[in-house]
């Protein structure tokens, strides 16, 4: 005889006859038999090491970044000390003052004294690009022709400093 649909909604839907027996302590076994039984499963071989770049590979751009850093760095002209008086005001007036001279608006705020700017432009490359002495690096922010622009413009104030 077949139940009927009530008695199928009070022994548990869709569920086989031997389940429905077994209660809940019998599907927890067979659940963790079937857990058992995954245990042997190879694991996946892991994937060979990458291959080495080959002899004077260079990454994409950086034989060309590397190019536009070396000295001497772009020519000297009135729009490169241009571009690098505008850089300096947005990015180092704050600190270093409108002379170099490390007199910036943050020091008349309280911020420890800063040290004047070096007029080696090979020095203020190295000080753009790293954090030295404290000082914030900006090599994400300036492309190299951006810092060439502002080393070129420091030495040029160092030039005209007292």
């Amino acid at each position: 005889m077949t139940p009927s649909r009530a008695q199928q909604g009070r022994e548990g839907r869709n569920l086989p006859r031997a389940a429905r027996r077994a209660g809940p302590a019998g599907t927890l076994c067979a659940a963790l038999l079937l857990l058992a039984a995954c245990d042997g499963w190879p694991t996946s071989p892991k994937p060979p090491a990458p291959l080495p770049p080959p002899d004077g590979a260079v990454a994409q751009g950086t034989a060309g970044r590397t190019r536009a850093l070396a000295a001497p760095g772009p020519p000297v002209d009135a729009s490169l000390l241009a571009e690098g008086a505008s850089r300096y005001a947005i990015f180092c007036t704050p600190c270093h003052g409108p002379r170099g001279l490390g007199d910036g608006v943050v020091v008349s705020r309280g911020h420890p004294p800063v040290a004047p700017l070096p007029a080696d432009p090979a020095r203020s490359m190295a000080a753009i690009a790293e954090n030295r002495l404290g000082a914030h690096p900006l090599s994400d922010r300036l492309d190299p022709r951006q810092r060439w622009a502002v080393a070129r413009h420091v030495e040029a104030l160092m030039r005209e400093a007292p």
